[in-house]
């Protein structure tokens, strides 16, 4: 389901009032409702930016992802 870019900023906003704007695997499941394996396997192409020992998605990067 497609969604434009200012549908994707608005989302980005909303769900970063609760988790901020970068979220590691398991916010990444809880936020979109899959599994932590399932979200590993859907993040495992965007890029990360490493914090000590966690991988921390853009969550406009994730939602691009999952709705373009």
């Amino acid at each position: 389901m497609k969604k434009t870019k200012a549908e994707l900023k608005s989302m980005a906003n909303k769900i970063s009032a609760q988790y901020g704007f970068f979220l590691n695997v398991t916010e990444v499941g809880k936020v979109l409702g899959i599994s932590r394996e399932t979200a590993r396997k859907l993040v495992s192409n965007l890029p990360c930016a490493e914090v000590g020992n966690l991988n921390k998605y853009y969550i406009y990067d994730v939602l691009e992802f999952v709705y373009k």
